[in-house]
């Protein structure tokens, strides 16, 4: 596990930045899933996920959603005869490229099988 911290000592001094701590469980691995998100007030949106973990993963996409707020995933594979997956998830962080999102239940199995993706990537080569 990978924990980013901002002490609390650092706002005390005056630092207005609020304390963050983002947690990840698992090793990152590449992955090309296309997906489709769906978030409150009717946003939807396409992309792709960049890296893949069993706590999370970043997710290309031109749509920037608050930190916190909740999407569903449809994640679409990386073939286009994949099965298609709901997956719940909230934003972790938002930059310009795209969200780290982390998942609202982790995974019980390998995150390719989550994913049902049925082309070999390099995820699966990895294990």
């Amino acid at each position: 596990m990978v924990m980013i911290e901002q002490s609390a000592s650092t706002e005390a001094a005056g630092n207005s930045r609020p304390t963050f701590m983002e947690h990840r469980w698992g090793q990152r691995v590449p992955c090309e899933a296309r997906v489709r998100l769906f978030a409150d007030a009717g946003i939807t949106a396409t992309g792709r996920v960049r890296d893949i973990s069993s706590s999370g993963a970043f997710i290309e996409t031109a749509i920037d959603l608050p930190v916190h707020a909740r999407v569903m995933l449809i994640i679409l594979g990386n073939d286009s005869a994949a099965h298609e997956v709901e997956i719940a998830a909230s934003v972790a962080r938002s930059g310009g490229d795209g969200m780290g999102i982390e998942w609202c239940e982790t995974p019980t199995r390998s995150i390719c099988a989550v994913v049902c993706c049925i082309t070999p990537c390099v995820a699966s080569k990895n294990k």
